[in-house]
Order: structure tokens, then C-alpha cells, then sequence
């Protein structure tokens, strides 16, 4: 984990600012912006990695960016709302070997005010590594493949070993041959998933296991949910096959759940950030001392209310499973939930009526 606080610049020249650096002030016209960053990425060398902070204003103009490194102590700002961002590279289109880190808060500024944000920042794109048996291979090895996703494709070879990247969303492996392209493979990730596919014919398969779902294995640390799964593709076309990773197609992600309130039996995906919540607050800290509420996150250690939304636990298997008085391990861990959106649960967009889940 790394953490570290805006220092006062070495290099002014390395921040781009819609105008020059100001001195502090207590202009009661103007705001002050303190923030910091914690880097929630254990499983890599974060110093690898260098951040860009950008401040952008309700009309999504860009008013600082800055090499965080570099970044002021203080930024005094005009009153109002801004999105503030941290990541370590632009990622619109899929990509090998790109994994991208970051986070982005909205805050609002007041008159006078000296507000403090932290950024946490965890993988913010899906990744996906293709492992083909050689009986594959040697079916298959004269027909060109594609992983395909809403951005765009990514041209795939048998002798590719680097892991593709992607925006969260649904990605689909597509085969060449003299009949057109097929699809013959999908499956559906979120931030931070890496997924592992391995990929047989369907004679290679023993008969007792099923074929969608064998050897699905999960295992988490703080930042990335790992997942893998053995396919075993029988030389048809499955354009219309539901993901077969083991979760839910079509699950929205927490930022755009928030905003479909009065959707009715849909999938959700999200980190469990917390819970004991009330009208004003929530803790993100165990110990939990309700079973009835979760908190759920777009990002692994969240801690800003504002940008979750509120779970009500049904009584039964599903709070059972997932409440954290008895589950306190599955904090910051993923959770598909199914049920309904709604505009206020503790004065937050929540999800009620419960009627499965997928950890």
C-alpha cells in the first residue's frame, strides 16, 4: 500500500493550471483543496506506477492537472462542484499489458471552505488471459480469433501470452473461418477482475463435470479479484450465451445503479464497503453491529458515503451470508446482488427485495 500527500511543487512547470499558481489565501470567494492518496494496489510495485491528478469543473473543464508528485499542498479553487480524478495513464481502448489505476471523487465547495478528499486508488479495467490447450491449438490454429468488446477488438493468437485489458463490460472471444466469424465464447467483468480462460474441445472434458462453470477457482487480495474457468468449446456459435464465468450478464456496476432508481429484479456489482448504516452515516471499520444493511462501492476501500449505495439484507439465507457482525471477512470483498433499485434506503440510492447473490 502507498500513501502520500500533495507536497509543495520542486518543478512548477510540471503542473498545467487554467491559470498561474496563487498564494494561499483565506479569499472567503474561494475554496481550499487538500487532498491525499492511498494506493490500495498490494499486489504490484506502486512506485512503478506515476499518477496524474486532474480537477475538472461542473462544465468538465479541465482547471489543474499536475504529475501528482509535483501537485501543491493546498489548490484554492472558486466555489463549486468538481470531479477530481488520479490515474496513472488514459484507458479508452482495449489493450495488452495495460493494466490502469485510479479513482475519481465529486465534491462540492463552499465560500471559505478548506476541504479535504482522499483518493483511493485500486485497478480501475477488467483483465482477461487466454490459456489454449494444445488440442485446441491443433484444431483450431487456421482460424483467426478476436476479443471483442463495446470499445472496441483485440486481435488474438495462440502464441499471445500477454493478458488483455479491457473497460468493465461484457467481452466476447470471436472465431474466423470459411463460414464468417463466430462467437464463441462470453463472459462478463468487472474493475479490478482478472480472469483466467483456458480453453479445451469438448472431448477433452470428462463427462462427470460440466461443461459451463468447471474449476472456477476466486481468490482476492486487496484490489483484485482473480478468477478462472475451463471452457470447453463444442464448434458452435454462442452469440446469444449468457457469460459463463460463473456471474450474472448484464449486472450494473454501483456508479450507473445509483442513478436507475424504480429498475425492478436487475443485478448489481460491487465491493462491500460497509454497513451499520443510519440516515447521516455508516461505518467502514469493523466491527459491525447490524445484520439488516450493507454499503456497497464502484472501488475496494471506499470511503466516502456519498458514492455508495445502501443494501437492505433480507432476513433469511441472503443476511445470513452476507452480513458482517457474522461475515466480517467479506469486507472489500465482490458481491453480484439481485433486486430492486431505489431512490432513498437511508437517504442514499439503494437496492431492496433481495432475491439472490453471487459472491
Amino acid at each position: 500500500m502507498k500513501i502520500s500527500h500533495l507536497l509543495l511543487p520542486a518543478l512548477v512547470p510540471a503542473c498545467i493550471l487554467s491559470s498561474c499558481f496563487k498564494p494561499v489565501t483565506t479569499d472567503t470567494e474561494t475554496a481550499l483543496l487538500l487532498l491525499s492518496l492511498r494506493d490500495e494496489s498490494a499486489t504490484r510495485a506502486s512506485d512503478d506506477y506515476e499518477y496524474t491528478l486532474r480537477i475538472r469543473n461542473s462544465n468538465g473543464k479541465t482547471v489543474f492537472s499536475c504529475i501528482w508528485d509535483y501537485a501543491p499542498l493546498a489548490i484554492e479553487l472558486a466555489a463549486g462542484d468538481y470531479t477530481v480524478d488520479a490515474y496513472t495513464e488514459e484507458f479508452d481502448l482495449p489493450l495488452y499489458d495495460t493494466p490502469v489505476f485510479g479513482d475519481s471523487r465529486h465534491i462540492s465547495l463552499q465560500q471559505g471552505q478548506i476541504q479535504e478528499t482522499e483518493l483511493v486508488c485500486s485497478q480501475i479495467n477488467a483483465g482477461l488471459t487466454i490459456l489454449p490447450s494444445e488440442s485446441f491449438i491443433a484444431l483450431y490454429r487456421d482460424n483467426p480469433m478476436y476479443l471483442r468488446c463495446t470499445q472496441g477488438t483485440l486481435a488474438y493468437s495462440f502464441s499471445e501470452t500477454r493478458t488483455a485489458y479491457f473497460l468493465p463490460g461484457k467481452i466476447a472471444l470471436l472465431m474466423g473461418g470459411d463460414s464468417g466469424t463466430r462467437t464463441i465464447y462470453t463472459t462478463e467483468l468487472g474493475a479490478s477482475q482478472m480472469f483466467t480462460l483456458r480453453l479445451t474441445t469438448s472431448e477433452n472434458v470428462p463427462l462427470a463435470v460440466p461443461v459451463n462453470g468447471l474449476g472456477i477457482s476466486l481468490r482476492t487480495d486487496t484490489t483484485r479479484v482473480w478468477t478462472e474457468n475451463s471452457y470447453a468449446y463444442d464448434g458452435g456459435d454462442h452469440s446469444g450465451d449468457t457469460p459463463s464465468n460463473g456471474y450474472p450478464s448484464g449486472a450494473f456496476g454501483v456508479n450507473e445503479a445509483r442513478k436507475l432508481a424504480g429498475s425492478t429484479d436487475v443485478w448489481v456489482y460491487g465491493y462491500i464497503a460497509g454497513g451499520d448504516l443510519t440516515s447521516s452515516s455508516c461505518s467502514f471499520t469493523a466491527p459491525f453491529s447490524s445484520r439488516t444493511n450493507l454499503v456497497l462501492a464502484a472501488s475496494p476501500g471506499e470511503k466516502d458515503r456519498s458514492k455508495c449505495m445502501s443494501v437492505q439484507l433480507p432476513q433469511g439465507d441472503i443476511r445470513d451470508a452476507l452480513n458482517l457482525v457474522d461475515n466480517p471477512g467479506l469486507l472489500g470483498t465482490s458481491v453480484y446482488l439481485r433486486g430492486d433499485i431505489v431512490e432513498s434506503y437511508y437517504k442514499l440510492p439503494g437496492l431492496q427485495k433481495l432475491s439472490d447473490y453471487r459472491k
